[in-house]
């Protein structure tokens, strides 16, 4: 009962969505150390790479800055999964994300918000939501939903084309990668190839990036004038 009182409060009293963050404490953060391909460590920048596309791929979805979503995670305390879910949650249900996130932070469950009566449902979302109910018990199969929706509608691809590469391993923020590239990177190659690049032929994220002429860094920026 708390946890639904909660709920009825903050969704209507929210907070603005994200505080400002300064230059000083976006370039205070050095988590990456490995931000540039280098061919004797190959896979040592994949990490940030992914991660520097995916979170282009989140601004450019959600219309926040990339510096917002890093202070966040990294100086907000806020779980990875738990901003991706309610950034969408709040979008498709017309809530502040803060209202959701808030409620996580109170003890809240993600179940207990999306089978709130609280929370707009309409047959345009109901779908979704249903489907995002029934992966939440599993966090990791939660995220998939809410990425395989992101990259259906952003990159306009069917769900057997997204299922393709799940089923050759791609994660997530790799069939994220891949549609940046094919999309908008200097490439002739479809998604299927660069991602047999890294299947097959045992190329590392930064070394494909590298054969199609751009660092780390420029294929986190290539959707920055995106969406």
């Amino acid at each position: 009962m708390k946890i639904m009182i909660c709920f009825l409060v903050v969704l209507f009293l929210a907070a603005p969505i994200f505080a400002m963050d300064t230059p000083q404490q976006t370039r205070s953060c050095h988590c990456f150390q490995d931000r540039v391909f280098d061919p004797d460590r190959k896979f040592a920048a994949d990490k940030y790479l992914l991660t520097t596309s995916f979170n282009s791929f989140i601004s450019a979805n959600f219309h926040i800055s990339k510096s917002q979503i890093v202070m966040m995670k990294m100086k907000g305390g806020v779980d990875p999964d738990d901003l991706l879910i309610g950034l969408f949650v709040a979008r498709i249900c017309d809530v502040e994300v803060n209202s959701l996130l808030a409620i996580l932070d109170s003890g809240g469950t993600w179940k207990q918000i999306l089978t709130s009566r609280s929370l707009k449902k309409n047959e345009k979302n109901k779908n979704l939501l249903n489907t995002l109910l029934a992966a939440i018990d599993t966090e990791e199969a939660a995220v998939e939903v809410v990425t395989d929706q992101l990259v259906k509608e952003f990159f306009r691809v069917s769900d057997l084309e997204i299922a393709s590469l799940r089923e050759e391993g791609a994660t997530g923020r790799e069939i994220v990668l891949i549609y940046l590239m094919e999309r908008y990177g200097k490439t002739d190659a479809t998604a299927a190839d660069i991602l047999s690049m890294y299947t097959k032929k045992k190329m590392s994220w930064g070394e494909i990036a590298s054969y199609f002429g751009l660092t780390p860094k420029e294929t986190g920026k290539l959707l920055q004038n995106q969406g």
